[in-house]
């Protein structure tokens, strides 16, 4: 099967997982090619232009007709999917030009919108990485369907963990998590004897904070540390890794555990239907983490274990390619 992906670029977690959902259709045998509709300015050095550059030719410069024309020329794409809101117009576009359907994913809240409606009424099928997504575009529920962001589970796996106790908080911040950022930060900043890492686009007023800058982070730092807060596909991947996991987004949803999970079939893990962040509850969760190495340790392993039932890239991606040969099916 051919694929063109369409995505506008920013600096976050959606960008890396599209660039790896490129790369496992890969190397499951699929024809996959991206169109990033912008690219990040040029720095040195910058993790996502590696990235990018890795994927060979068919990742294309800012939004250029000539170039997208030579990307589709003699490539028989079957399928298009956009990634971003910012591309339904093209997929639209392309889809029309080209006679072939148009599959989206969507990220976030928000979609359920009239400029946003048309797409996803001509859209061969809806793809939401969260029921709380998916329940915010119930119109389309007849062709909607909910794949989690995944985690290729033999690059992101655990390392030993060693003492002191290490901590990472990895965000994006703006005006609505502004108030989880720093109260986690002064949180963390009450704790002893441990090390607290920030990987965020703006650098924390704490002085017992570690700052890593904005940039993805590598598989192994996750290894090696023990608890991680954050949201998404950084809960995923800390899971993995066997971290316990804190959900913190715009709200403070708490330790993730066997207990607050119970019989959920997909997790919420958007950081958006918790409590008020609160530096004082943060620090309990904290501390009773630390302070508990049984507690810890058996929160590490069921991470491990739920991200292999539940985020493992291979099997996710060959879901999607599953929703992607139905949508070619009832379209013949």
């Amino acid at each position: 099967m051919h694929i063109l992906h369409l995505n506008r670029f920013f600096y976050s977690s959606q960008t890396s997982y599209i660039i790896s959902l490129v790369r496992e259709q890969r190397l499951q045998g699929h024809q996959a090619h991206l169109f990033m509709e912008s690219r990040p300015p040029v720095k040195i050095p910058d993790p996502y232009t590696s990235m990018l550059e890795q994927l060979g030719n068919a990742v294309i410069p800012a939004s250029n007709p000539d170039s997208l024309n030579i990307l589709l020329k003699n490539k028989g794409i079957d399928l298009i999917h956009a990634h971003s809101p910012l591309s339904f117009p093209l997929a639209a576009s392309l889809s029309s030009k080209l006679n072939i359907p148009y599959v989206v994913t969507c990220h976030g809240l928000g979609l359920n919108q009239p400029q946003y409606q048309g797409y996803l009424k001509d859209s061969g099928a809806i793809i939401c990485i969260s029921r709380r997504v998916a329940h915010n575009l119930r119109d389309f529920s007849n062709k909607t369907y909910i794949v989690p962001i995944g985690v290729d589970l033999s690059e992101y796996r655990p390392e030993e963990k060693k003492e002191p106790i290490k901590i990472v908080l990895l965000t994006w911040v703006d005006s609505g998590r502004q108030k989880s950022f720093e109260h986690f930060c002064k949180a963390a900043a009450l704790l002893n004897d441990i090390e607290f890492y920030v990987s965020a686009n703006i650098q924390p007023d704490s002085k017992h904070a570690i700052f890593l800058g904005c940039k993805p982070q590598h598989p192994r730092l996750f290894a090696k540390t023990d608890i991680v807060a954050g949201t998404g596909r950084t809960i995923a991947e800390a899971l993995a890794t066997g971290n316990a996991a804190l959900i913190l987004g715009r709200t403070y949803q708490g330790i993730l555990s066997p207990e607050n999970i119970k019989e959920e079939k997909h997790l919420d893990l958007s950081g958006l239907s918790g409590s008020e962040p609160c530096y004082r509850n943060i620090f309990l969760d904290l501390a009773k983490l630390t302070q508990n190495q049984i507690y810890l340790r058996r929160l590490q392993q069921f991470g491990r274990t739920l991200a292999q039932k539940q985020f493992d890239h291979k099997l996710l991606t060959r879901k999607i390619i599953e929703i992607y040969e139905g949508v070619l099916q009832n379209r013949q």
